[in-house]
């Protein structure tokens, strides 16, 4: 741009005139100043949060000597630090031992002391086995923060003198289920020799029993675990109904509630069960005989031959004739039954009952509804001989709100951040666009009522001879036309000398 020209329409402005563009021009200004000033302050984000004083006193010494930027809330109990060295200040801490909710460690062993007695190093290996036990518990899914406390007694020469290991477990958590707080103990009990289920507490933030259960530990139901167990299969099946309806409806449409009573009772069913044929198990046998051929005279039969006398002769002749075959047979025999013996645990979570109660929009079609309800009770596992009941009606229901939207990533993930440079951009873009048309309109605007001697100047003149006033100009303007006018005659006189000549016989005539 022309300096000498903004001068100039600098110099022709009023006032007035001068003041606004000398405002606006300082208004840009301050405005961009102020973009660039917040838009160049450092964003800070959580780091750590629920750190004691000593804590962040420790964080806080380890992030200075990084020399990384910090900032202390919430009284001193949470650390925050810049969005764009967050991986940086979490290395800073990780390095001093000083991330993970307060939990010690293995690593405690790194930092070795040479006038450590064995009573620290029991305590060190107490503190560190409850923090890796605390860590482990916090890597489950729903866990938050978890706090282990472990009694480990001492061992002695005399076992009945011995006592078991106890351990205490504080969840900061959702809503866990069962089976989740049923591994929690068992993952504690066998990370510590001499540990068992039994002997582990757990409990939620608020002060709530979840482990024991019922008088058995382990394998006794109770009033809390029925509840838990009818709440969670009851949300499944409703979950899955509700899912049907609406990719089938559309969202708003329809609504399923569902109520389980389930029997979560474990028992034993003991079943014997008996063969119709029996299997011969043992079988005893006793044979005796006995032979005698004739000719023996010392043999006398047995008979009225032999005990009457006159029959004597006749008898001992018959004997020394006669032969006898004796022969007897016994025999017992065991029979046994087929026998089948059963011995089954039945795992407790068995159905007694399901009710099930949907809800749908008037403005869907009765027919639709008719035949969506086969389909609802095929998806609930419905068994009428059982008792399940499923109730159907239709209302005007509310207008469903809107989901909300999925968490940003990318330049998104920090809105302020790009609305800085965003907003920095159109204050330079507008600042260039306000002063380009300032300019233009000033170009096209009438510097005022020229004066008469301005108008005159027909060549360039210096600007000292300008300054010394308007006659001066005047009379040089009239010296530049005389000499222009004294060219122009000599150069017709050397090229038309016939003119010349002609106009200067007119003259004389006249």
């Amino acid at each position: 741009m022309n300096f000498g020209r903004f001068v100039e329409i600098w110099k022709n402005l009023e006032p007035r005139g001068q003041v606004g563009l000398i405002g606006g021009a300082i208004a840009v200004l301050g405005t961009m100043f102020m973009l660039y000033t917040f838009s160049s302050k450092p964003s800070y984000v959580t780091l750590e949060s629920g750190v004691t004083a000593a804590e962040s006193s420790e964080a806080a010494k380890a992030l200075g000597d990084a020399g990384i930027g910090y900032k202390l809330g919430d009284g001193g109990t949470s650390i925050q630090v810049q969005d764009s060295k967050v991986t940086a200040a979490r290395v800073a801490l990780a390095s001093k031992n000083l991330i993970g909710n307060g939990q010690v460690g293995l690593e405690i062993f790194d930092r070795k002391s040479l006038g450590a007695t064995d009573f620290q190093n029991k305590v060190d290996l107490l503190r560190a086995t409850q923090g890796e036990i605390g860590r482990m518990i916090e890597q489950l899914q729903g866990v938050q923060s978890a706090t282990v406390s472990l009694v480990l007694p001492e061992e002695t020469l005399f076992l009945d003198q011995n006592s078991a290991a106890t351990a205490s477990v504080v969840i900061q958590s959702t809503q866990l289920d069962p089976s989740t707080v049923s591994g929690i103990a068992h993952l504690v009990a066998s990370s510590v020799k001499g540990l068992s289920t039994s002997k582990v507490t757990i409990t939620d933030g608020s002060g709530s029993l979840l482990w024991p259960t019922g008088s058995g530990g382990a394998s006794g139901t109770d009033a809390g675990i029925k509840l838990q167990s009818e709440q969670l299969y009851s949300s499944e099946v409703a979950a899955k109904i509700n899912t049907f309806l609406a990719s089938t409806l559309g969202a708003g449409k329809a609504q399923a509630q569902v109520h389980a009573d389930l029997n979560v009772d474990q028992t034993t069913i003991d079943k014997t069960t008996y063969a119709k044929t029996g299997t011969p198990l043992q079988t005893q046998a006793a044979n005796e005989t006995l032979q005698n051929k004739g000719g023996g005279g010392g043999n006398i039969a047995s008979g009225a031959a032999s005990n009457i006398p006159t029959y004597t002769a006749g008898a001992a002749g018959a004997a020394g004739n006669a032969s006898s075959n004796y022969a007897n047979k016994t025999g017992t025999t065991t029979y046994g039954v087929n026998t089948t013996r059963e011995h089954t645990s039945v795992t407790p979570g068995s159905v007694n009952k399901l009710d099930v109660a949907v809800v749908f929009d008037k403005t869907v079609p009765p027919a639709q509804v008719a035949s969506l309800q086969k389909t609802v009770s095929s998806i609930a596992g419905l068994v009428p001989a059982r008792g399940d009941t499923l109730a159907v009606s239709t209302v005007a229901m509310a207008a469903a709100p809107k989901a909300p939207s999925a968490p940003a990533t990318g330049p998104m993930a920090n809105p302020l951040g790009l609305a800085k440079y965003v907003a920095l951009g159109l204050g330079v873009l507008l600042f260039l666009f306000f002063m380009r048309r300032n300019l233009k309109k000033r170009e096209g605007e009438d510097l005022g009522s020229q004066p008469t001697w301005l108008r005159e100047i027909e060549a360039a003149v210096p600007l000292s001879e300008l300054e010394a006033g308007p006659e001066r100009t005047l009379q040089l303007a009239a010296a530049d036309r005389r000499a222009q006018e004294m060219a122009e005659l000599e150069e017709i006189v050397r090229t038309q000398p016939e003119r010349i000549a002609t106009q200067v016989g007119q003259w004389m005539k006249e």
